[in-house]
C-alpha cells in the first residue's frame, strides 16, 4: 500500500459510518507498525477534529502495543535474559518511532570496542578498570544531575545517543554490555540507587532464590557504580548504606538481582519521569506495560524473583 493510499484511508477515520469507520481501522491496524511513521505524521501535520483525533489515538495504541506485547513476549520466550533486549523493547514502548536497527548497530559498536581490549587473564578490577575506560574516558559517558527526572536519561538508546544518563540508564547500558562479554556482573536492586556487583565464577545466584541472611550474599567480591564513572565500592559500604536506610543487609535488597527485575525496575522509573513532566497517558501507557510484563513473567517464567515494587521515581 503506497503512503498515500494509507493517508487516504487515514482520512476516513473520521467517517460518521460506524461500519465505515471500523472496516477502515481492520485495514489499517493489518498492516502493522510499518504505517507508524504516516500515522503519527498525519496527526502532528493536519488541523484535526476531536473525533478524528481520537480515533488516530485509538489506531496508534492498536498498532504500537500489539508490537510491543509481541517483541516482551519473544523475549519471555528467550528466557528474558538479555538485559539489552528488554531495555530496547521498553524504550519502543514509550518512543514508537525508535529505529531499533540502529539503535543495536550503536550498541554493537560499543560492545565490540570493549571486547577488542578484554582477554582471559585479566582480574576482575582489571576488566572493570577496561569497562570504566571504555564507557567514561573513551567514550565520555556522564551522568545526569539536573535533579528532574527525565525519561531520556533511562531509555537505553537516548542514553548511547546522548552518552548520559541517571543511575539506571547508565548502570543497565553498563550491565548488558558485562554480560554479553560473559562477566560475572550482574544487577543489584538497592534501594534509591542502581548499582551492580561483582561476584566470583562460582556465584551464579541471581536473586531468583531470596535469602533469610542477614548479611552480604555470599560471592560478591565487589559492587560498582556506573553513575560516579564506575567507582568500586566496598562491600561494608553498602551494608553502612543500608543501615542508614533501616533495611536489612540482605539477597533481597544488595544481592544480585534477574534481569526481569531491572526491566521492572526500568519501566517504573520512566512511568515515574512521565508521570512528573506532565505527560500522564504516556506515564499510563507505562504502567500498562508493566502489568503486561508482570502477567508475562508470572505466566511464562518462574515466580517474579523479587519484590513486586517496581522502584517508580527510584533509579
Amino acid at each position: 500500500m503506497s503512503v498515500s493510499e494509507i493517508h487516504a484511508l487515514i482520512q476516513l477515520l473520521d467517517d460518521p459510518d460506524e461500519n465505515v469507520y471500523r472496516h477502515v481501522r481492520e485495514q489499517l491496524l493489518s498492516k502493522g507498525t510499518e504505517i507508524l511513521p504516516a500515522v503519527m505524521e498525519h496527526r502532528s501535520s493536519n488541523n484535526i477534529c476531536s473525533v478524528h483525533e481520537s480515533r488516530l489515538e485509538e489506531l496508534i495504541e492498536g498498532l504500537h502495543g500489539a508490537y510491543i506485547k509481541k517483541g516482551l513476549m519473544d523475549w519471555f520466550d528467550a528466557g528474558a535474559t538479555d538485559i539489552i533486549e528488554g531495555a530496547l523493547w521498553v524504550h519502543k514502548a514509550a518512543d514508537p518511532l525508535l529505529d531499533l536497527v540502529e539503535a543495536k548497530k550503536q550498541y554493537e559498536k560499543l560492545r565490540r570496542d570493549v571486547w577488542l581490549e578484554m582477554n582471559e587473564e585479566l582480574t576482575a578490577l582489571e576488566q572493570v578498570r577496561i569497562l570504566n575506560h571504555i564507557f567514561f574516558s573513551s567514550e565520555q559517558y556522564k551522568n545526569t544531575r539536573s535533579g528532574h527526572p527525565n525519561p531520556k536519561d533511562a531509555l537505553i538508546a537516548e542514553v548511547m545517543k546522548l552518552k548520559q544518563g541517571n543511575p539506571l540508564g547508565l548502570g543497565t547500558l553498563y550491565l548488558a554490555i558485562a554480560r554479553d562479554l560473559e562477566l560475572p556482573i550482574h544487577g543489584v536492586n538497592l534501594p534509591n540507587h542502581f548499582i551492580l556487583c561483582y561476584c566470583d565464577k562460582n556465584h551464579v545466584h541471581d536473586g531468583s532464590r531470596p535469602s533469610d541472611d542477614h548479611s552480604i550474599p555470599g560471592g560478591i567480591l565487589f559492587y560498582i557504580n556506573p553513575f560516579s564513572e564506575g567507582t568500586v565500592i566496598h562491600p561494608s559500604d553498602v551494608s553502612e548504606f543500608l543501615s542508614h536506610l533501616d533495611l536489612p543487609v540482605d539477597e533481597r535488597h544488595c544481592g544480585p538481582c534477574a534481569p526481569l527485575d531491572i526491566i521492572r525496575r526500568l519501566i517504573g522509573n520512566v512511568a515515574y519521569a512521565f508521570e512528573r513532566n506532565g505527560h500522564i497517558s504516556q506515564a499510563e501507557n507505562m504502567r500498562k506495560l508493566l502489568m503486561f510484563v508482570e502477567t508475562g513473567a508470572t505466566e511464562n517464567l518462574e515466580e517474579p524473583s523479587s519484590d513486586s515494587d517496581s522502584n517508580e521515581g527510584v533509579v
